[in-house]
């Protein structure tokens, strides 16, 4: 079989368990006590490794399986989760992160894991040095299976699990499966029939252990104990399919059957003495064990139904592409047709209209992501930050369903890491400063994100210390930036936004987080060639608001197409406030700038004549002009035009490689009757 068919699909599953892996950690970490996450750890980690296996990745598998014994451990309460633990497991996540990595960039997947492995047997063992109690030691020997216990398969726990299924109302079974003997890949068939028995339950037992069965240490046939909702036929239909499966014997148990596999002090007591057996703490994490199982079924359940398909980035890509050629013919069809005026032509080019217009919305939506896909990763990357530098700090998310073109998504994710890190080592303060301060010791980020008109707001906010604008105004003074007079005619918010500047930095001394000045220009840059902006409010003491403008979508826009002289432009509508016609003699200067009143309040007015150098047309000649009101943030201003053609839909493309950075052209589109209007962009005319 070849395999390389197989690991695109590989990938992007391994990817998607491992950030479930990292989420689920780290909602395990603040609720150590819930068992229904480690279950759902477990799922993940074990479908990875079998995954990992059958692709032939052995170091992916074999770390996979190490940490499956810790969390096999923990799910059976036989082992507490303590800071060690955690820190060892997150460590695995990201060694196994870089080998999926490895493979993406066309490698084996191979890595030296041989010190994290270590590790985590030492956990299983139970001697690393820890505060849990040496119970684990004793529990981690029962977990191999039944060497020394005679015909006993099943532990008290076990039993005490199986017991409260059968009372909660669930099937317990005893399955024995049989290979057949000319079968090759015993562990391979043996993880496929382990595949379909945990979509229909849960697997509470296996003989031998699921570690001897995963490496081929098994003759023919292994015993299953399963808590399922199916009927035996159901199951044994299910195993039976699975290819070189000779025989599935399903076997219904009840109360009393239960005993015959386990201890023999159970076997032999009275059956009134075998409900309180176990400790009531011990049958309260049997009630937990089986609510988890119950509860991952139905997830299965619910998942099996979710009808969709992955599709190819390029694809839909094509697909825009092909769409927005279809659009400049439909604009161009509807000119023709109001030129012509032909009764059926007219109403074919207005039905077109309206099918590509639904087409369009639906070929929009196709690429629209949500937000969650990015800040999915950051939780983690706090978490880490935050023990390196001796903080707490709680994360807080809100608006990940905030969908956007999935082109803006693949581009937003490194600067936001540069935010939060900002946030991280500038902002919030050390517990002990905080406390001072009358804060709470732990800080708060906010990372949200929310829609406004057409265009994603995506907001950093930390209740920290706040942008010291006088500190920043002395390191710009000093580094060059700007002079102290210039410094001096600088509002506030002016002084804080220069901490975007090219290599500025307001750290004391270079760390591994900050102090080289490559962070928050990046993050500038990236976003103005995104078509948004960033800024900034920040209160001294308070904290700081990072706050990030994008558009909806990089491909299609409605824009207001304007005639100048003998040349057509386009205004994106997301930025026009307002259009109206003011007269010549309304328009006033102020310190050498043309301003006007409008609204209650003054604000610029620029010639789009003279900055686009624009021959064909002058508005000194004129009596009246038409304008534009424009916004960028909270500010206005007017441009002059002259005369307006109407609103139309328009695709946007790029300038290429030789008009990369034309002033106050953001791009251009073809129209209708084929003309380039190039697309103005208003933040050029706004500081």
């Amino acid at each position: 079989m070849d395999m390389n068919a197989y690991l695109s699909m590989f990938i992007d599953e391994s990817n998607d368990h491992l950030q479930a892996l990292n989420e689920n950690l780290l909602k395990l970490e603040n609720d150590p006590q819930d068992l229904s996450i480690v279950q759902v750890i477990f799922r993940s980690a074990h479908t990875l490794k079998g995954m990992s296996a059958t692709m032939g990745f052995e170091d992916l598998a074999s770390l996979t399986h190490e940490m499956e014994n810790v969390l096999d451990l923990v799910r059976n309460s036989k082992l507490s989760m303590d800071s060690f633990i955690f820190d060892t497991l997150f460590k695995g996540l990201d060694s196994l992160e870089a080998m999926v990595q490895d493979v993406v960039d066309g490698g084996t997947g191979k890595a030296d894991v041989s010190a994290l492995i270590v590790s985590l047997q030492s956990i299983v063992k139970g001697d690393y040095k820890t505060n849990a109690p040496a119970a684990p030691t004793a529990a981690a020997s029962a977990v191999g299976g039944n060497a020394s216990a005679g015909n006993e398969l099943l532990d008290i726990f076990q039993l005490s699990v199986l017991k409260q299924s059968i009372e909660a109302g669930s099937q317990a079974y005893y399955i024995k499966v049989t290979l057949r003997e000319d079968c090759v890949l015993k562990a391979v068939r043996a993880y496929m029939v382990f595949d379909v028995l945990e979509r229909n339950g849960e697997v509470i037992k296996s003989d031998p252990s699921v570690q001897d069965i995963e490496q081929d240490k098994f003759d023919r046939s292994f015993i299953v104990f399963l808590i399922s909702s199916s009927d035996q036929q159901t199951l044994k239909d299910g195993i039976e399919s699975v290819s070189e499966v000779e025989l599935a014997e399903v076997t219904l148990l009840d109360a009393e059957s239960i005993q015959l596999y386990g201890p023999q002090s159970e076997q032999s007591a009275a059956p009134k003495a075998a409900a309180p057996s176990a400790a009531p703490a011990q049958r309260e994490e049997a009630k937990q064990q089986v609510a988890a199982a119950k509860a991952q079924t139905a997830a299965t359940a619910t998942a099996a139904v979710n009808r969709t398909i992955r599709v190819d980035i390029d694809r839909l890509d094509s697909l825009m592409n092909l769409f927005s050629e279809l659009l400049i013919d439909r604009v161009r069809l509807e000119q023709l047709s109001s030129e012509i005026k032909r009764g059926d032509l007219s109403e074919t080019v207005e039905h077109m209209a309206r099918v590509s217009s639904d087409l369009q919305d639906i070929v929009l939506k196709l690429r629209m992501v949500p937000v969650e896909s990015v800040f999915n990763r950051f939780p983690r990357m706090v978490r880490d930050i935050a023990k390196n530098l001796d903080k707490k700090i709680d994360l807080v998310i809100t608006g990940a369903e905030t969908e956007l073109d999935r082109t803006v998504i693949d581009e937003i994710g490194d600067p936001l890491v540069h935010l939060l890190r900002n946030s991280l080592d500038h902002g919030v303060e050390m517990p002990a400063d905080r406390v001072a301060a009358g804060k709470s010791d732990t800080g708060t980020v906010h990372l949200r994100a929310f829609h406004s008109g057409n265009h994603v707001f995506i907001e950093v906010e930390d209740d920290g210390n706040g942008i010291d604008a006088a500190k920043v105004s002395r390191i710009a003074i000093k580094n060059g930036v700007l002079t102290e007079d210039e410094a001096k005619k600088l509002s506030e918010e002016q002084l804080q936004m220069l901490i975007f500047a090219p290599g500025f930095s307001t750290a004391d001394k270079i760390s591994d987080l900050s102090g080289r000045g490559v962070g928050l220009d990046v993050v500038k840059s990236k976003i103005t060639s995104l078509g948004g902006h960033v800024s900034i409010r920040s209160q001294l003491g308070k904290g700081t608001i990072f706050s990030i403008q994008l558009p909806l979508t990089l491909s299609i826009i409605a824009a207001m197409l304007i005639q100048m002289g003998d040349e057509k432009y386009a205004i994106p509508l997301s930025s026009i406030v307002e259009t109206g016609i003011i007269q010549r003699n309304k328009i006033a200067t102020v310190h050498g700038n043309q301003m006007i009143e409008f609204r209650g309040s003054v604000i610029p007015v620029v010639s789009l004549s003279r900055v686009l150098d624009i021959d064909s047309y002058n508005e000194d000649e004129e009596q009246e002009t038409e304008i534009v009101v424009i916004r960028k943030g909270e500010k206005l201003a007017a441009l002059m035009i002259d005369s307006f053609i109407g609103q139309s839909e328009i695709v946007l493309k790029s300038l290429g490689k030789y008009l990369p950075a034309v002033k106050a052209i953001s791009g251009a589109t073809i129209l209708g009757d084929g003309q380039v209007a190039l697309i103005i962009d208003p933040n050029a005319f706004i500081k």
